[in-house]
């Protein structure tokens, strides 16, 4: 493959093979889930929406207070508990139909269980305790989230994916990128998206290749706001990070001087990044041809994946485990994990074409039914659910 296993000493490529191995959270358990179909997927949400409709009768919220947690005693934990049973997220106290139904008024540890369980399913840390964003989920009437699910049977409806061959699938407002190969899910992780301000848009493309150690050419937008600052500040600093000035015209690469960050202000060029383990880029560029220079890549900013929040980048996609992305599309071609930790390594790029290319899919969807029926909901970050979806960008 594109590598030599001689060039690594004994030690580092122990730290590489160890590196490439799947870790907690990039691979999904043992039990296999199948993909979400969208040729069935609005009608589930419709029915769904129907039911909740319904729930509007019986619907009572939470009083005004603070938050709710594990050995509360009120008037509220009862509000509580009887709006978890509504949705289905509280079956009452476990154990034999004849165990004691317990004091309604206390927060106990089966009302924490049920409000978990309602976290997870509204894309909430899963704490047990009722403050802040639970809260305002809770506090949602079911004739919303209703309409919540009707927008999004829309989004399904309109969506096609294959399903006897393999696809990539990034669902912006859940955070995840997901693999489906013959309908079945075998990757499922963590993602960053795109800020409200540098929005991840729809978007239907192929990944075709993979960089390993790839370049970061800046966008115009980040030049100017960000780092053009910077390196007026301090040019060494930013070329110990490996900054260069790129010309737009002849593609010549220099250091950054005072003339060359001119030229950039002006438009006439820009700043590139070379290949390293401190590129921002990360080890691993999968590249998707589109017209929003939108692509997946791994990231220096390994601290975002444990917020539950994620949009935090320029619009492109941070994955939380790439190397295991790469080994998955590649594994047909006969690369094994050793190869894939082995071009990651270093400072020496290598671009390596997937075949067959498969199609990629940026998606918007704030509500669906997952495989256990149960209603999924999620944060409208971008404020999309509120008006008609924009088409996907080919």
């Amino acid at each position: 493959m594109a590598c030599n296993l001689r060039q690594l000493g004994l030690a580092a490529l122990l730290c590489v093979i160890a590196s490439a191995a799947p870790s907690g959270g990039a691979l999904l358990a043992a039990r296999v889930q199948q993909a979400l179909d969208p040729a069935t997927s609005g009608e589930q949400l419709r029915r769904a929406a129907a039911r909740y409709r319904e729930l509007v009768k019986h619907w009572q919220p939470i009083a005004r207070g603070g938050p709710l947690q594990a050995g509360d005693r009120n008037a509220r934990v009862l509000q509580l508990r009887k709006l978890l049973e509504l949705y289905g997220d509280y079956r009452g106290q476990p154990g034999p139909t004849a165990a004691p139904a317990g004091d309604s008024l206390r927060f106990d540890r089966a009302l924490q269980t049920a409000l978990e369980h309602f976290q997870r399913r509204h894309g909430l840390a899963p704490s047990g305790v009722a403050e802040g964003e639970t809260l305002a989920a809770l506090a949602v009437p079911p004739s919303e989230r209703a309409e919540q699910m009707t927008l999004n049977a829309e989004r399904w409806d309109r969506l096609s994916l294959p399903t006897e061959s393999r696809y990539v699938l990034v669902n912006v407002p859940d955070y995840r990128l997901r693999l489906v190969e013959d309908n079945q899910v075998v990757l499922d992780m963590k993602t960053v998206v795109g800020k409200s301000s540098t929005r991840t848009p729809d978007m239907r493309s192929r990944i075709t290749h993979i960089i390993f150690n790839p370049t970061w050419t800046v966008p115009r937008s980040i030049l100017l706001t960000q780092l053009l600052p910077k390196a007026r500040h301090n040019p060494a600093a930013m070329h110990r990070r490996g900054y260069r000035v790129i010309q737009y015209h002849s593609g010549a690469t220099s250091p950054i001087t005072t003339e060359g960050l001119a030229r950039a202000a002006g438009g006439h060029a820009t700043l590139r990044q070379v290949s390293g383990p401190g590129n921002t880029l990360g080890k691993v560029k999968f590249v998707t041809p589109n017209k929003r220079a939108i692509f997946l890549h791994d990231t220096q900013a390994k601290s975002l994946f444990s917020l539950q929040v994620r949009a935090r980048s320029h619009g492109c996609v941070r994955l939380q485990h790439p190397e295991e992305l790469a080994y998955a599309l590649l594994a047909p071609q006969g690369w094994d994990r050793i190869e894939i930790a082995q071009a990651a390594t270093g400072d020496q790029a290598h671009n390596v074409r997937i075949k067959p290319a498969p199609r990629l899919y940026i998606v918007y969807m704030t509500a669906w039914l997952d495989r256990d029926g149960r209603p999924q909901f999620r944060r409208d970050i971008y404020h999309r659910d509120k008006k008609t979806s924009p088409p996907a960008e080919d």
